[in-house]
């Protein structure tokens, strides 16, 4: 079960939508708790490209490091759509207890992301429908709309083809529930 973070300020909740980017590395401002969405981390490299580094879901702290280094260290984008709320809160400091459950959560958040680029094809692509969907092994999943082929695919560091492939397979198994939505997204039942 995740913690369940206070969040004190009475500013109103942000609202991300699919793909649209929340922060950018280097950048300035607030940490984040995440009430809904999951957010995809990506580092810039020395050649300027940015590569996969993490995920974020329901109930992490984003951008925890702007409290200690002033800026943030990746370039966060919203996976799926989001609802966010600055952390924790304007005129509060964290506890030392909250803190280290944040960086708790967020080193079990990097080895979910590693364990999504090891092993079998289809096995890191279910994982990821498991994290996403808030389980280690995906059974009868509450419905939501998964991220592009094209994320999932560079996040399990798999073809397209090959993440396409793998949900087809969920499908005919009666993981997934392929229901027309505006953006065509397999959803998960």
């Amino acid at each position: 079960m995740r913690p369940t973070f206070f969040h004190s300020d009475q500013s109103p909740p942000r609202q991300a939508s699919t793909g649209e980017l929340i922060y950018t590395a280097s950048g300035t401002g607030s940490a984040w708790l995440i009430l809904s969405g999951s957010v995809r981390l990506d580092r810039t490299e020395d050649r300027g490209e940015a590569t996969f580094a993490g995920i974020a879901l329901k109930g992490d702290i984003l951008g925890a490091e702007t409290l200690l280094l002033g800026s943030y260290s990746y370039t966060a984008t919203a996976l799926s759509d989001c609802v966010l709320v600055p952390w924790p809160g304007a005129e509060t400091q964290p506890e030392a207890g909250t803190l280290l459950k944040a960086l708790a959560d967020a080193e079990r958040r990097c080895a979910d992301a590693i364990a999504l680029r090891c092993g079998d094809a289809a096995a890191r692509v279910r994982r990821l429908v498991g994290l996403l969907a808030g389980r280690t092994a995906p059974q009868r999943i509450s419905r939501f709309t998964l991220p592009s082929l094209r994320d999932m695919a560079d996040i399990t560091a798999l073809t397209v083809s090959t993440v396409s492939r793998t949900l087809v397979s969920m499908q005919a198994e009666g993981v997934l529930e392929m229901q027309s939505k505006p953006r065509g997204r397999p959803r998960i039942t």
